[in-house]
């Protein structure tokens, strides 16, 4: 069923979650969403998407993949919030190759499975029964990593993408039905069904706010765990790293607007 006289586009779609309804050029490999609790699967995935992104280590690799599949869950809870329904059969992973040559993956759903549904359940079975086993595979697949810290990946993927939402052209009561979404989720969905044994939910993880160098007015957060974006090849600690020190974060602060003054 495509969609009619909806107030949003596949392009904020997007833009907010890296869903398409349109299949990607240069694909490097796919599968269905359904599909990420086969261990070989996932396996391929780490693999090839670490490859890609020049991971060190395969904990790497999972702590950005469950990043990217916090974009997934929230495309979940926004479809929701506007009574939509999805089923995981009906989402493809793909990974595919930019023009400047980065490996990025987009979430490619068939349009017509898309059905109206007024009940929120099937956003917790999507969890349940797509994400949980993903995560808790990933986990076992790397070495160091926690599967808190890499639900706060996800976590982190949430606030940006209300963030976009605020700055965008949607209309403003489609944010707060996405943000209440959520919220409802937190409150009365219980962390197991994300494979997680803490009474705190995932998502409930306050964010700390620091000042942002590259727009003063516009503080950013913290993130609630470390991408270890740091051991790709070349890689370093983000700006707002939680392992960075605050002397480190200074000084990259100091030098960024030392930046900007020269070239403004």
């Amino acid at each position: 069923m495509e969609l009619q006289e909806q107030a949003w586009t596949w392009e904020q779609m997007e833009n907010f979650f890296y869903v398409s309804k349109e299949e990607k050029t240069d694909v490097v490999w796919e599968c269905r969403i359904s599909e990420l609790g086969d261990p070989e699967t996932l396996q391929t995935l780490l693999e090839l998407y670490g490859e890609g992104i020049k991971a060190t280590t395969k904990d790497v690799t999972v702590m950005y993949l469950s990043g990217w599949f916090g974009y997934l869950c929230g495309a979940m809870h926004f479809l929701s919030s506007v009574d939509w329904m999805i089923t995981s059969e009906n989402i493809k992973l793909q990974l595919y190759k930019h023009q400047r040559g980065m490996m990025l993956i987009s979430f490619v759903v068939h349009s017509e499975a898309l059905v109206k549904e007024r009940e929120k359940v099937w956003v917790e079975e999507f969890y349940e029964q797509n994400m949980k086993p993903a995560f808790i595979q990933m986990q076992t697949m790397s070495t160091n990593n926690h599967l808190l810290h890499m639900w706060y990946q996800a976590t982190h993927s949430l606030y940006w993408i209300t963030d976009r939402m605020k700055h965008s052209n949607l209309p403003k009561h489609y944010v707060m039905q996405f943000e209440e979404n959520v919220e409802m989720f937190k409150k009365v969905t219980p962390a197991s069904c994300m494979g997680v044994g803490s009474a705190k939910h995932p998502y409930a993880k306050e964010l700390i706010f620091i000042d942002n160098p590259w727009d003063l007015n516009d503080p950013m957060p913290l993130k609630p765990s470390c991408c270890l974006a740091y051991q790709t090849e070349g890689g370093h600690l983000c700006f707002t790293c939680p392992k960075m020190k605050k002397s480190e974060r200074q000084e990259k602060f100091n030098k960024v607007l030392a930046e900007q003054s020269t070239t403004s």
